[in-house]
């Protein structure tokens, strides 16, 4: 992939950057109209598939190094066991025993009538030894206090947040990972390489990282898209409104600019976006994560249109004051990753309560 600092090849050759750019616009003034249900059938029009080099770049271990002290401490484990990763991968439910853990069956046989199935399958019982990786785990996470979350590369299971009995991401013990990790779709894709569109093959080692964990609150959660090297738009990622958040807008927008052409603007991708965290005194900004410059990647309270088209910066959007937060998530985030690890709670019990209210109807 072409560095940031490529220029124009003097033979005629479009660089990477240039190339992607051009099937964007192309995209733009061919699309249909603008309404909103266009829009997300087209996003991905907007976007040609990502290089192995801007994935890269984006899992955790590739960017933790340089921006360690503007993060949560965290630890990788890396590499992983084959055999961890195979278990991770495979069907079934395991239910821990120390650091065993025994596999009996695929999770919906336990839904049989009568205990015929169940018999057969103790029968079959596999034990996956894990205790090398749970020793590893209970180290690390003595080391970071106590309490982490985990993620993989890529992705955090908080499409799996339902398997704790907090409803979080919260894990003091080895098992809560195994639990989170085992039951998250989102892994599974991030173990597979199928998390990002990606132009080519993607030669990548699967890693376990363990987060610091933190009790942070939603509202001062930011998403940031950085086109060109340009901060082109912050949003706000929990979907409700916040009157406080109004009266610190300027200095939130303000913080965030400061943080970025100080800090992030190092990052090696002419464009991409990041999450970013403000402490409630506006005094610190940390930063949560790093993902390409994709359509899957959730645009939050913009669109990707107003992204691509933006020709100056857009500033803060906030969620606004008497709109349904229900509503707006479910026409906006169905089609979209879901959004960063630490707000997954407002998340799950949001479309929690819609999937209960629609089965409620259907009855």
């Amino acid at each position: 992939m072409a560095s940031s600092g490529d220029t124009h090849d003097p033979k005629g050759a479009f660089s990477e950057e240039e190339a992607r750019r051009a099937i964007s616009e192309l995209a733009l003034t061919q699309s249909p109209g603008d309404t909103s249900d266009d829009a997300v059938e087209d996003d991905a029009q907007l976007f040609p598939p990502l290089t192995a080099h801007e994935v890269k770049c984006c899992a955790f271990s590739s960017w933790y190094p340089e921006f360690s002290k503007l993060t949560f401490k965290s630890e990788i484990i890396h590499p992983l066991e084959q055999s961890f990763i195979d278990y991770l991968l495979s069907d079934g439910l395991y239910v821990p025993e120390q650091s065993k853990m025994e596999y009996h069956g695929e999770l919906e046989d336990f839904g049989s009538s009568d205990g015929s199935d169940w018999e057969e399958q103790e029968n079959e019982v596999e034990e996956v030894d894990l205790a090398d990786i749970s020793k590893e785990i209970e180290q690390h996470i003595a080391k970071l206090g106590g309490a982490v979350f985990p993620r993989m590369a890529w992705s955090a299971p908080t499409d799996a947040s339902w398997v704790t009995t907090t409803g979080t991401l919260k894990c003091t013990l080895p098992t809560d990972i195994f639990w989170l990790l085992k039951s998250s779709d989102k892994i599974s894709h991030d173990l597979s390489h199928e998390s990002y569109p990606i132009s080519g093959p993607l030669q990548a080692e699967p890693e376990l990282v363990l987060r610091q964990w933190a009790n942070l609150y939603p509202s001062m959660m930011f998403r940031c898209f950085v086109r060109d090297h340009k901060l082109i738009a912050i949003s706000q990622v929990d979907v409700q409104f916040h009157k406080f958040l109004e009266e610190m807008k300027l200095e939130i927008e303000s913080k965030i600019e400061a943080f970025f052409n100080q800090h992030i603007s190092k990052f090696p991708l002419a464009s991409f976006c990041f999450d970013a965290y403000v402490a409630r005194t506006v005094d610190r900004v940390m930063v949560v994560d790093f993902e390409p410059w994709s359509h899957v990647v959730d645009s939050c309270l913009y669109e990707w249109r107003e992204l691509i088209r933006a020709d100056e910066f857009l500033g803060l959007r906030l969620f606004p004051e008497g709109v349904n937060p229900i509503g707006h998530f479910t026409s906006k985030y169905s089609t979209n990753r879901f959004p960063i690890e630490v707000t997954a709670d407002a998340y799950h019990n949001s479309i929690a309560s819609l999937i209960e209210k629609m089965q409620h109807e259907t009855t």
